[in-house]
């Protein structure tokens, strides 16, 4: 057993049914709910794009992990990428079907498990996965780091976007979309205020750059770039941020600086890249 693994778990399926049915339920609204509303969400939203779109080129093939209802895989595919699209909830795949069909665009769409990728060795280009991996049981994280690069052409590229436990460590609350509460302590995600009038709880544990590091490198991959994704406005109170010009100010000075250690490893969530090793 290597320091990634944890011994298997009775509850690691139990675990994955929980995640599906909540995302069953909660398909329809989710895109009322991420991203929020506050301050500062523009920023994270604009921050997240601008780093997934500039990994991608006309014609390659993208598989999105945990695709939802399709962030990244309709703008993906509308930016020219060959795009399939994984993810557990066929309720959430169906509002990203909708969403092609609305806009004339394509991609192929699947219900599975990211730990067991329906897709040959070498199929993609780029793997994507953007705020998925939280929901990952923690027994299965060194398979789905695996899985992604088994379906990885040699050279190819991993992007995720995962919350930070190193940002948690200092402040364990909810910055952005807070009708979602992160409950750090209990390794889960709640949805509140949902059209059903019941709460909605699903397993969720955030990644440190520390772990991701070694479970790329179990995976024979390695980190090429990471950012923090709101380095400073995480740290500020909205009341601050609801001032125009202060809010400027602070965008200019994360797009110069979330690349830049340490302030990219204490981001509210960041983003990564790493590169699947030839051979």
């Amino acid at each position: 057993m290597t320091i990634l693994e944890t011994a298997p778990s009775d509850t690691t399926e139990e675990q994955k049914v929980l995640v599906r049915s909540v995302y069953q339920q909660i398909a329809a609204e989710y895109d009322e709910r991420i991203p929020g509303s506050g301050p500062t969400d523009e920023g994270f939203t604009a921050s997240e794009h601008e780093f997934v779109l500039s990994k991608i080129a006309s014609g390659r093939k993208v598989l999105d992990m945990g695709c939802g209802t399709g962030r990244f895989t309709v703008p993906m595919a509308e930016a020219g990428a060959i795009v399939s699209g994984l993810d557990i909830s066929r309720a959430m795949l169906d509002v990203t079907q909708a969403k092609l069909a609305e806009q004339g665009l394509v991609a192929d769409l699947y219900e599975g498990d990211m730990a067991a990728l329906p897709f040959e060795d070498d199929s993609f280009d780029v793997v994507t996965s953007m705020l998925a991996l939280m929901h990952i049981p923690l027994a299965d994280r060194g398979r789905v780091f695996a899985e992604a690069a088994r379906v990885l052409r040699p050279g190819g590229r991993l992007v995720i976007c995962v919350k930070n436990s190193l940002f948690e460590q200092f402040f364990k609350g909810d910055r952005f979309a807070t009708v979602d509460i992160t409950d750090v302590e209990g390794g889960q995600l709640l949805f509140t205020n949902t059209r059903g009038g019941e709460d909605l709880t699903a397993p969720w544990h955030s990644f440190s750059p520390h772990e991701l590091k070694a479970y790329f490198a179990e995976a024979g991959l390695v980190m090429t770039h990471l950012r923090g994704n709101s380095p400073i406005s995480a740290w500020l109170a909205d009341e601050v941020l609801a001032d125009s010009g202060v809010a400027g100010v602070v965008r200019s000075l994360e797009r110069n600086l979330g690349d830049v250690p340490p302030f990219n490893y204490l981001g509210y969530h960041i983003l990564v890249e790493a590169v699947k090793l030839a051979g």
